[in-house]
């Protein structure tokens, strides 16, 4: 990766005091995992603490990481994303329409014919989840890449933490939208089987997904039977989120015959084992240096217990990596003191 010189940015743990940078970004998110909620958002923020602090179990653990630089006017959040530990769990499972096929045949005529078919499906013994990445949007063209630092921070963490995890990572990218941002798959499928609008689903699916399998068909549906236009949106990665499926696929990152049952947008999965920044984070020393390193890696630090990264120039040799002396006062650290790296 080029390294270009500029500000560092400081990536650490969200808790509750950061209600006011993170809802904002809700706002602009309004997702399923990030919703423009206020009081989901303090409850997140509060999971978050309990998360990182190690005062809950994995089946409750979500943890959310911000992105913070220093503006005229003070720090500033201008993003983040967030690792919900398992996502699949007894009594909120996690949910999918299998990509499938039939085939049939005649065997007076011998025509045959083979049809894709979607499957609704269920686990409540999920994987481990990783979403809710937003960046601001005067942030998001930045040479520091501010969302690359937010979602490779997350497999950081996990290098850190691997018991903390499912062996198993999943990220869900959203699906293609028509007109008036409406979703062409659920207000073919979704909206006709259980009367909710996208938006009013995709809330209520937030605390409650028993509507969901007890209202989509269990039978498999014949994809040969929707609109042209519904088809292609099967699978379809939405135009903004196809930079951060990129970023994905570059580490390890795989599609799988899943598709979301509210937008229709694909699963990507990968073990945790094979994930390139798992794999090669290491433990080192950290120096100061005050010459220009020339590779590009994510430090990160667990102290007093508060995790905080950067990413930042750096030089990894002998098992110490060097850095200018922004980066040690950011992480917090001095000469000596043991951090993470991984060249990204």
């Amino acid at each position: 990766m080029h390294v270009t010189d500029g500000p560092v940015f400081l990536i650490r743990q969200a808790g509750p005091e950061d209600f006011e940078g993170v809802f904002p970004l809700a706002r602009k998110l309004d997702s399923y995992n990030l919703p423009a909620d206020r009081s989901y958002i303090r409850h997140l923020l509060k999971t978050s603490e309990d998360s990182f602090a190690g005062r809950l179990p994995r089946s409750r653990a979500h943890y959310l990481f911000v992105l913070e630089t220093k503006t005229s006017r003070g720090l500033k959040i201008v993003g983040c994303s967030l690792i919900i530990a398992k996502h699949g769990i007894p009594g909120h499972p996690h949910l999918w329409f299998l990509l499938g096929s039939k085939t049939m045949r005649s065997r007076t005529t011998g025509i045959k014919r083979t049809h894709r078919t979607l499957q609704l499906g269920y686990t409540e013994d999920g994987p481990t989840e990783v979403g809710g990445l937003i960046v601001l949007p005067r942030y998001r063209r930045h040479p520091q890449q501010c969302g690359l630092q937010l979602s490779y921070v997350r497999f950081l963490y996990m290098a850190v933490h691997p018991q903390r995890f499912e062996k198993e990572v999943l990220v869900e990218y959203r699906g293609a939208m028509g007109r008036g941002n409406r979703s062409p798959f659920w207000e073919r499928i979704g909206r006709e089987f259980t009367g909710f609008s996208y938006a009013a689903a995709d809330r209520l699916s937030v605390t409650n997904k028993e509507f969901i399998w007890a209202l989509l068909p269990h039978e498999p549906i014949y994809c040969a039977l929707l609109p042209g236009y519904v088809q292609k949106a099967i699978g379809a990665v939405h135009p903004q989120a196809r930079r951060a499926a990129g970023l994905l696929r570059a580490i390890g990152f795989k599609p799988i015959p899943q598709i979301e049952p509210f937008d229709g947008g694909p699963y990507y999965t990968a073990r945790s084992s094979r994930i390139r920044l798992i794999r090669q984070t290491k433990s080192v020393r950290i120096k100061q240096t005050e010459g220009k390193p020339a590779g590009r890696y994510l430090i990160g630090t667990q102290k007093e217990g508060r995790f905080r990264a950067v990413m930042a120039p750096a030089l990894l040799s002998k098992g110490k990596v060097a850095v200018r002396a922004e980066v040690l006062g950011l992480l917090n650290v001095v000469p000596g003191e043991r951090v993470y790296v991984c060249r990204v």
